[in-house]
């Protein structure tokens, strides 16, 4: 199928370590044409801002000088993101632009249920775009049911997908990874206090090394206290081969969120054909499948990861069996299988 994305401008954040940039980064690699103009970089809030109006001004001057862009696609998160991008949004919309609004922000309903008179007005802007896209078909409820929006749409995170699936034997040690930010909702702080009281660790049957960028004094402080703190590993940011290699050498990728959307870093682990441990959060249940590629426990009680720690240790599972199915929910996000829907939602749009 020819897949043209000349005529679509992407606006987004161009960071190094969140899930939309990772989205962002799939999407240039994978595209002949990738108009994109950032609105936000890792900066402070005061050079965020400056950024911002920046961009507005970038984002002015592209679509005056570029009459074939017809799409403007923009890419949000939630709270200061989604204000941004919807500014953003009614910008296109004066230029008479086809305006897609992607919405990625896993911390939504707790930022929309905080609102009072404001809901009223967000609900307007976000059905004034020509199309809603969301990450998973129960986000998709949420916003038809609670916000009213008619137009949504379910496209799922892009990623690259190992040709072949190398399957993994479990050794006498469980090797835990965990990569995302290093901050209290990913829950990495929490799971490290709970490993503490559990006794397969501390009798060195379970190892975790953890990737990431964020609070890391506050991490390495716990990891230094720690009395197994020779089983807790930390990468610092990973990219590139060393996250590659990371994720090859574990045996379940862990992630213990308090929020979520769709999480690219889960996707990543499973296109190595890794179970997951994750919380019953956003859309991880959509590509979590209890007992098919993975294990599923609720926010913020770890005493539940007990069983399901027994259940791998003790050979209780099917472990080769997780690995396949993981590896075959991954393939269903492959870049090549997005993009091909994107191109046939743009076509859509502009007939």
């Amino acid at each position: 199928m020819n897949r043209d994305f000349s005529n679509v401008l992407f606006v987004g954040p161009q960071n190094a370590y969140g899930g939309i940039g990772a989205v962002l980064r799939t999407y240039k690699k994978n595209m002949h044409h990738f108009n994109f103009i950032p609105t936000h970089k890792d900066h402070s809030k005061m050079l965020s801002t400056f950024y911002f109006i920046y961009s507005l001004y970038k984002i002015n001057i592209f679509l005056l000088r570029n009459n074939h862009i017809k799409i403007v696609h923009v890419h949000s998160a939630s709270k200061g993101s989604m204000i941004r991008k919807m500014m953003i949004t009614l910008f296109a919309l004066l230029y008479q632009k086809i305006t897609v609004f992607h919405m990625h922000g896993g911390q939504f309903k707790a930022y929309y249920s905080e609102m009072t008179w404001s809901k009223f007005i967000f609900r307007k802007l976000l059905n004034s775009a020509h199309l809603f896209i969301c990450l998973t078909e129960d986000w998709k409820q949420y916003y038809e049911n609670e916000l009213g929006i008619k137009n949504v749409l379910v496209l799922g995170n892009p990623i690259d997908v190992q040709s072949n699936l190398l399957l993994k034997s479990l050794g006498n040690e469980l090797k835990l990874l965990f990569l995302g930010s290093i901050n209290s909702k990913k829950g990495i702080f929490d799971l490290l206090e709970y490993l503490e009281t559990n006794d397969y660790f501390k009798n060195g049957k379970i190892s975790l090394t953890i990737g990431g960028t964020g609070e890391e004094e506050k991490l390495l402080h716990l990891m230094h206290a720690s009395k197994y703190k020779h089983k807790i590993q930390f990468l610092g940011f990973v990219e590139g081969q060393l996250k590659q290699s990371a994720i090859e050498s574990c045996d379940v990728f862990i992630l213990p969120s308090y929020f979520e959307g769709l999480p690219v870093s889960i996707l990543e682990a499973m296109s190595h054909g890794k179970p997951v441990i994750a919380t019953h959060v956003g859309g991880v249940a959509s590509i979590v499948k209890v007992n098919q590629s993975g294990w599923l426990f609720e926010a913020g009680n770890f005493k539940q990861l007990d069983a399901i720690f027994e259940e791998i240790i003790e050979g209780k599972c099917a472990f080769e069996n997780l690995q396949v199915n993981a590896f075959n929910i991954a393939k269903t996000f492959s870049s090549q299988n997005i993009l091909t829907d994107l191109s046939r939602v743009y076509k859509k749009l502009l007939n």
